[in-house]
């Protein structure tokens, strides 16, 4: 009989103090440049440990924008701590308010130097999180619970006036499921609960706060884990990971679309401040479902058979023949940034849509799909943002009833995955990378290839 053994922890990856504000002049849609000024609360990297008396897993989460890409990550760890490689998850959690930079040489001095100290900050923290979850490995056992957190929405809007914009699809596909797998101890305290829901961390991207300063943040997910964590004490560590949340933003996002009765169509920013509100709303409010979802599992069990295989996908892409990103972005987004100026689109004189860039067959993007079963939850990890319907696909093409989609795992970026239905909607992140409405079959082909190795 083996004993199954869980440990978690979680450590600060914020910027030093000195580091801000930090240097990044990227401008994204058109935006003014916004560098982060102060962080308004701290953004983590949470590991939790697991000892099933056969193996070892790691499951080591970052509130970044994805999974960090250094080269041997998952070997590093392993040599820290003990544990196969091959057993070792990395997760980001799509945060959008984590500090945002690109690797370029064009980079200024300053940003380059903030990039390797950052990088810096957030390896070795991971590393020591992963260290402290091992140590602090007990006797437990685990549950599985599912409820609905009614958080999201459907993000890709056809406009009034003809345009694809982002915007509350109220009619759109949304998958609400929040998925908890509960650790305890022997004596049922929370050790850790793995939290998963289909949600882009887009609160209080690119905006400013109250006192005018644009800040970082562990987003909504953030505050949704600080929330388990205070609610349970104790030292319990709740980690939230993306799930299928390709086309899914939080109902209180990062600002509104407007619309004009001559059919022009707007996004409008929240006054300074606002954003930060709705960003502890939405927060709070997923918080609370999933206390009332760690609570409800009280079926739990203290024997963890584990099999993991992954399967290398190669999915067709597009590339566009001209830069991508484009410098000027009104090539390919729909619709304005901001009040609109009627200077400029005068009443009834609206431009037309923009046109989608010339495209051409570009290399495959290779999709790493993994697949965990731990006793009867099955995990499938995937390195991509994948749309909402090809997740519930995914978990209708399983064979086991307790099935989590866990997007923005470790490994070169596969980016956004359009379903079928979605092929044509014209958006920026349509263009330049896997063909829209291409892959949906590759994928669940793979899922189902990986399952009967498995079982």
């Amino acid at each position: 009989m083996y004993e199954l053994k869980v440990g978690a922890a979680k450590l600060c990856i914020n910027p030093t103090a000195d580091m801000y504000p930090i240097p990044n002049k990227m401008t994204d849609f058109g935006l003014e440049p916004m560098s982060q000024e102060a962080p308004y609360d701290d953004m983590n990297c949470r590991a939790i440990a697991i000892d099933t008396g056969e193996t070892k897993l790691m499951f080591l989460t970052f509130e970044l924008a994805g999974a960090p890409e250094y080269p041997h990550y998952p070997e590093d760890i392993a040599f820290a701590v003990g544990f196969p490689p091959d057993q070792i998850f990395i997760m980001g959690t799509h945060n959008h308010s984590a500090p945002r930079y690109r690797k370029s040489p064009e980079n200024s001095p300053e940003l380059k130097e903030f990039i390797e100290k950052y990088e810096k900050i957030v390896y070795e923290q991971g590393i020591e999180a992963c260290r402290q979850a091992a140590a602090a490995m007990r006797p437990a056992r685990y549950g599985y619970g599912e409820t609905v957190s009614n958080i999201n929405v459907n993000r890709n809007l056809y406009s009034f006036g003809g345009y694809w914009v982002e915007g509350r699809n109220m009619n759109g596909y949304s998958d609400k499921t929040l998925s908890v797998i509960k650790f305890t101890d022997l004596e049922g305290k929370l050790i850790a609960a793995f939290l998963n829901h289909p949600t882009h961390a887009t609160n209080i991207y690119m905006l400013k706060d109250i006192d005018h300063k644009a800040k970082t943040s562990g987003n909504f997910t953030g505050i949704a884990c600080r929330f388990v964590e205070e609610h349970y004490g104790n030292g319990a560590v709740a980690m939230w990971t993306s799930g299928a949340a390709g086309n899914q933003n939080p109902l209180l996002s990062h600002g509104l679309q407007y619309e004009y009765p001559d059919g022009w169509t707007t996004q409008m920013q929240y006054p300074d401040g606002t954003g930060y509100m709705q960003m502890e709303y939405m927060g709070r409010c997923h918080g609370a479902d999933c206390c009332q979802a760690i609570d409800a599992i009280t079926r739990m069990t203290d024997r963890m058979p584990v099999s993991h295989e992954v399967k290398e996908i190669d999915l067709p892409a597009n590339q566009c023949v001209e830069e991508w990103p484009p410098k000027d972005f009104s090539i390919v987004r729909n619709g304005g940034q901001g009040e609109r100026d009627y200077a400029s689109v005068p009443y009834g004189q609206i431009p037309a849509p923009a046109k989608v860039p010339e495209m051409r067959p570009g290399e495959p993007r290779e999709l790493y799909l993994h697949l965990l079963k731990m006793g009867n939850i099955a995990l499938l990890f995937a390195n991509a943002e994948i749309f909402a319907e090809i997740g519930r696909d995914m978990k209708a093409a399983s064979p086991m009833k307790n099935t989590i989609i866990v997007t923005h795992h470790y490994g070169k970026k596969c980016n956004y995955i359009f379903d079928r239905t979605s092929k044509d909607v014209l958006l920026p992140m349509a263009y330049g990378g896997v063909v829209p409405g291409s892959s949906d079959e590759l994928i669940t082909e793979g899922e189902i290839e990986l399952f009967d190795k498995i079982l």
